[in-house]
């Protein structure tokens, strides 16, 4: 780079050196023309100006041949660089998702994807500036907080008697009601809306940690019935003589736990609906003790929040990374829930957003998904019937000094968007829209999984112009222009080799929450897959995050099967 920086400022000087002479040359023979002999003019107009001209081309020359080298070195290293990409595809993980989403326009794909209804309202107890009601959009099939069947709030923490009947319940319930705050009470009734369309699996889990918990007491009560002196030697003797039969009878793995990640707005009361989730999962038999809450802000969009503990995740990638994918990769049963809920519908939130330019044009609206992801020895343990198998993979996420090159670049940004569904289009494409779990934990060492994505196995060896694709995204289309041309290019080339391809683009769902925005389009995404497996004969998402994007794609496998 020095090199060429001193030839091209030698040229500069060297052609400016020439012009000065040529011109002093000139006015000086032009006053004294009889001094200028047929010697003199070869020399001074003629040999010394080629003189100077050619050290000028050989520096160009120079120059190029230097370019020219530098050029084949980038292009030897990008041939290297490009071989060494492709020859290491994505590791892609399964991970089997129960889901069920909560929006105004209806609970499952079929509902929403087809509602057409205008369904603002204008507010009876929300202004604007003016005095004037504001247009929002509310989940209208909630039911009112006040209705709920929650002890907790109908009589508070401090009670510890729920089964005594006072005679000042109903006032009891009112005063409990008034210490909430309005984002709270519509949350609970949010959640409960959740967690009510989830019978099925709550019933699932209630009944497999009752049988462990059964067992757990038989084996400690066993003695219960002996001398109190020989109780301890019983437990040993008995702990030691029957531990074949008793790994032969038993199930040698369980759910330890249910660990449950609460998405929710900052100014939520989460201790209150905490203690609402935990007794709803009561009604199911679901005990306290097997619960374990992480609460998650929903506010901040930056990535560094300070608030944010080692427990918990500063954003969706993260805790898609930290927990899903680690899931995923574990030999023994595994489990979590992930509830998100929230709420523009109050006077809390037009207080902190109602002045922001990003609001603008935002109507007020709610919005909840929960999510159960589980491992495949989980599924194998519950056999979850309405659960759906789905491959993950993510795609390019860069080291600590990429991020801070290119996080203040929105050019990058934009580039690695289109660098990532240049990947994408390459292995699905590749592979002919089938991939197969590549860096997970093995549950039969005898069946050790592929090493590449795109071995001979995994591939389905059906032409894509046989295929019949949909293709979902979180891709805002009125804020995200330039996502979604390069989206559109990127659906051409399935296109282009005669798939028929039905693309759909759900970021426009709660804008202003960058947690509902990737998990909402999941939520239906899932629903499609369990519900709609005869419109299409291979199903993705792709959702895109600030440093990577992650491919869900429909498990052929499991779909076949079922």
């Amino acid at each position: 780079m020095a090199a060429k920086k001193i030839l091209s400022y030698s040229r500069f000087i060297l052609g400016a050196f020439l012009g000065i002479y040529l011109i002093l040359v000139w006015m000086y023979f032009k006053d004294n023309a009889r001094q200028l002999t047929s010697s003199g003019l070869l020399l001074w107009f003629v040999a010394i100006p080629l003189l100077l001209l050619g050290t000028i081309m050989a520096l160009l020359w120079w120059q190029k041949k230097l370019d020219k080298q530098a050029s084949k070195n980038s292009d030897s290293l990008d041939d290297i660089s490009n071989k060494t990409e492709s020859a290491k595809q994505p590791d892609t993980y399964q991970v089997f998702i129960f889901s069920r989403v909560c929006l105004p326009e209806g609970d499952s794909w079929s509902e929403v994807i087809d509602n057409d209804e205008d369904l603002t309202l204008l507010s009876d107890d929300l202004t604007d500036f003016d005095g004037l009601p504001i247009l929002v959009k509310p989940i209208t099939r909630l039911t009112d907080a006040a209705s709920l069947p929650y002890q907790y709030i109908s009589k508070g923490l401090e009670d510890s008697d729920w089964d005594v009947d006072t005679s000042d319940e109903d006032e009891s319930r009112s005063e409990r009601m008034a210490g909430l705050n309005d984002t709270t009470l519509r949350l609970c009734s949010l959640i409960h809306e959740q967690l009510t369309l989830s019978d099925e699996i709550w019933s699932v889990l209630a009944e497999h940690f009752y049988q462990h918990h059964q067992q757990d007491n038989m084996q400690s009560n066993s003695a219960a019935h002996i001398h109190p002196e020989w109780q301890q030697h019983y437990l040993v003797s008995a702990k030691e003589g029957n531990r074949d039969e008793t790994m032969a009878t038993a199930p040698t793995v369980r759910l330890s736990n249910l660990p449950i990640y609460l998405c929710l707005p900052a100014s939520a009361d989460s201790a209150s609906l905490i203690s609402v989730i935990t007794e709803q999962l009561a009604t199911y038999g679901i005990p306290e003790t097997a619960l374990s809450f992480t609460t998650i802000a929903t506010d901040d969009t930056d990535a560094t929040n300070d608030r944010v503990s080692e427990a918990t995740t500063a954003n969706p990638a993260e805790f898609i990374n930290r927990h899903i994918i680690s899931l995923s990769q574990s030999a023994a049963p595994d489990i979590c829930l992930m509830l998100i809920a929230d709420s523009q519908i109050s006077e809390e939130w037009l207080d902190s957003h109602l002045y922001s330019n990003q609001t603008a044009n935002v109507i007020p609206t709610e919005a909840g998904a929960m999510l159960v992801f589980f491992n495949k020895a989980a599924q194998d343990l519950l056999n979850i019937e309405t659960s759906t198998s789905i491959l993950l993979t993510e795609i390019d996420t860069p080291n600590d000094r990429d991020k801070e090159t290119h996080t203040s670049n929105r050019l990058s940004n934009n580039r690695r968007y289109l660098n990532h569904l240049t990947t994408i289009q390459k292995l699905l494409i590749d592979n002919t829209l089938s991939l197969s779990p590549t860096n997970t934990a093995a549950l039969n060492t005898v069946n050790k999984p592929t090493t590449k994505a795109d071995d001979a196995d995994s591939k389905t060896n059906v032409a894509l112009s046989d295929l019949s694709i949909t293709a979902i995204s979180d891709i805002n289309p009125s804020n995200q222009p330039y996502d979604m041309s390069v989206y559109m290019n990127f659906l051409d080339a399935f296109i282009a080799q005669g798939a028929l391809v039905n693309e759909r683009h759900l970021g426009h769902y709660m804008p202003l929450n960058h947690w509902l925005k990737p998990f909402i389009s999941l939520s239906l995404f899932v629903d499609l897959v369990e519900n709609d497996q005869q419109e299409s004969d291979s199903v993705f998402l792709i959702t895109q995050h600030k440093h990577c994007t992650m491919l869900w794609l429909a498990d052929a496998s499991q779909q076949s099967e079922s």
